[in-house]
């Protein structure tokens, strides 16, 4: 007898949390590893997708005026 598939996802809050967060927190590791040249050469292999201070003048990291 085959298992019913729905019964697969009766699992407990903490278990669907914490696999909610691991995909965000594996990026997150990955962009802020300083060893990780791959990462830091997107910007030099695509310079026409990266912005400047310069091209967001009235934008100020994290909000403040």
């Amino acid at each position: 007898m085959t298992a019913n598939p729905i019964e697969r996802l009766d699992v407990p809050l903490a278990v669907v949390q914490a696999e909610a967060l691991a995909g965000p927190m594996a990026e997150q590791r990955h962009q802020l590893d300083p060893h990780d040249g791959a990462f830091a050469a997107l910007a030099c292999a695509h310079p026409e997708a990266c912005a400047c201070p310069s091209d967001y003048p009235w934008w100020t990291p994290g909000g403040a005026a």
